[in-house]
């Protein structure tokens, strides 16, 4: 006689027959990796997926790094074993060689990745004004635009939009604030 317990544990025994190993890297496809180092600025927190680095903060507790990377990219978050490659590499020379690193702009319009494109292409120890970009892009008139886009980075540094300036050569706003602007430009140009 079989019993319901019987029949129970054939199905579980069935059941987990049909499990099946994940592909290699889906967890890297899914979730996105953070850690923190030592910066110009700061401490940095860093989060990067499989196609780069993703999202870049100073200033902040790790709890609240995490929250607003979920909200921004709806994804789940883990911390890291290591910092991506070669972004320590690129801290330590005052940002040379950040240009190189890869980034994930999914999820900006087309219109933040050109302009945050264009500013990534600036040198090391040079600035453009707002105006510049804009044109560069192809839209001369969007000179505000360029300014929410560079506001709204979410790789300042690995994009040097501290490199990004007035018209008349001043600084304007910057997501660390002037001072972390201006202690970045100093480093770039010595």
């Amino acid at each position: 006689m079989i019993t319901r317990g019987d029949d129970e544990r054939a199905m579980t025994r069935q059941l987990a027959g049909l499990g099946v190993e994940p592909p290699t890297g889906l967890m890297d496809r899914v979730v996105a990796r953070w850690s923190q180092v030592p910066g110009p600025i700061g401490e940095l927190l860093v989060a990067s997926t499989e196609d780069g680095i993703a999202y870049l903060r100073t200033g902040v507790d790790p709890d609240e790094f995490r929250t607003d990377f979920r909200k921004r990219f709806a994804r789940p978050l883990l911390e890291a074993p290591q910092p991506p490659a070669g972004l320590m590499r690129a801290l330590r020379a005052d940002l040379r060689g950040a240009d190189e690193l890869p980034v994930d702009l999914r999820g900006l319009t087309e219109f933040a990745r050109d302009v945050l494109t264009v500013t990534r292409a600036i040198p090391v120890g040079e600035t453009r004004p707002y105006a510049w970009v804009a044109s560069e892009i192809g839209r001369p008139k969007a000179v505000r635009a360029v300014g929410t886009a560079l506001g709204r980075n979410p790789v300042p540094l690995v994009i040097p939009c501290h490199r990004v300036i007035r018209s008349d050569g001043t600084s304007s706003g910057y997501i660390f604030g002037p001072a972390a602007r201006e202690r970045l430009l100093r480093a770039e140009t010595r």
